[in-house]
C-alpha cells in the first residue's frame, strides 16, 4: 500500500525572467514564507539566507532603476502624447468637415495616422520609432498640413519626439556595466537561495503532513510559480508599458534597453 505524498513546489529555475517580474515574484515568495511558523533550525537558516540574498537584489534593482533622467523623460513623454493626440483628433475632425475642400486636405493625413495605429501606452522606444516614421510620411503632405494650420503642431510633435529619444539615449548610456553586473550577480544569489528554501519547504511539508500552514504555503507558492511561468517566463517582453520606471526590463545578461 502506497502512502500518498503531499504536493510539492516545482523545483524550477526562474533565471530567464526579466528583472521586474523576477523581483515581484521573489517579493511575493519572501512574504509567503515569512508567514510559515517553522521552528526547524535548517529551514530557518534557509529562510534567513534567502532574505539576505533578496535584500541585496532589492538594493541592486533600485540602483538599476534610479535615474535623474526618469522624471524629465516622463514629462517629455506626456508632452509628446498630448501633441500627438491633438494632431490626431484635429485631423480626424477636419476629415469630417462639411466643406469638401477642407475634408480633402485632411484625407491623406488621416490615412497616414490610421496606418500607424499609434497607442500612447506603447513603451517609450517603440512609440518614438512609430511617431518618427509617421511624421516622415505626414511631412510629404506639408501643403495639406499648412492649409489646415497643422504644420506648426506637427513640427512641435517632432521636436517633442526627438527630446524623448535623446533622453532615452542619455538614460541608457547612464547605466554602467558595473550596475548591470551587480544586479545579475544579486539575482543569481537570490535564485540559489530560493531553490534551497523551496527544497527545504517541500521536505518540511512532506515530513509534517499535518501542519496545515505548510501545506497551504506549498499550494500558494505553486500557484504563484505557475502564474509566473505563464506570464513572465514564456514572454519576458509582455505587459511592459506602464509609463514609469518599470517600462521595458532587459534580461539580466542583456544590454539595457529602457527601464
Amino acid at each position: 500500500m502506497y502512502m500518498e505524498l503531499s504536493p510539492q513546489i516545482p523545483d524550477v529555475t526562474i533565471g530567464r525572467a526579466a528583472n521586474a517580474p523576477h523581483y515581484e515574484y521573489m517579493t511575493t515568495f519572501g512574504k509567503r514564507t515569512a508567514d510559515l511558523p517553522v521552528d526547524h533550525e535548517l529551514w530557518r537558516k534557509g529562510k534567513d539566507e534567502f532574505d539576505t540574498a533578496f535584500r541585496a537584489e532589492d538594493e541592486a534593482f533600485k540602483r538599476y532603476r534610479d535615474s535623474e533622467l526618469t522624471d524629465p523623460l516622463k514629462a517629455a513623454d506626456e508632452e509628446r502624447d498630448k501633441l500627438y493626440a491633438s494632431l490626431r483628433d484635429t485631423v480626424k475632425a477636419y476629415a469630417k468637415f462639411p466643406i469638401a475642400e477642407t475634408a480633402q486636405h485632411a484625407e491623406p493625413l488621416m490615412r497616414v495616422i490610421r496606418n500607424y495605429k499609434i497607442k500612447t501606452t506603447e513603451n517609450y522606444m517603440k512609440e518614438s520609432g512609430l511617431i518618427d516614421n509617421m511624421l516622415q510620411d505626414l511631412f510629404q503632405y506639408r501643403t495639406q498640413l499648412r492649409r489646415l494650420g497643422l504644420e506648426i503642431l506637427a513640427d512641435r510633435l517632432k521636436a517633442a519626439n526627438d527630446r524623448v529619444r535623446q533622453l532615452l539615449t542619455e538614460r541608457n548610456d547612464e547605466r554602467s556595466a558595473q550596475i548591470m553586473g551587480e544586479l545579475k550577480a544579486a539575482r543569481e544569489a537570490t535564485d540559489r537561495a530560493y531553490l534551497t528554501l523551496v527544497r527545504l519547504t517541500n521536505a518540511y511539508a512532506l515530513l509534517n503532513p499535518d501542519v496545515e500552514s505548510a501545506q497551504k504555503l506549498v499550494a500558494l507558492v505553486s500557484e504563484d510559480l505557475e502564474y509566473f511561468r505563464k506570464h513572465a517566463m514564456s514572454n519576458p517582453n509582455a505587459n511592459k508599458k506602464k509609463k514609469d520606471s518599470s517600462d521595458t526590463d532587459p534580461q539580466p545578461d542583456a544590454e539595457p534597453a529602457e527601464a
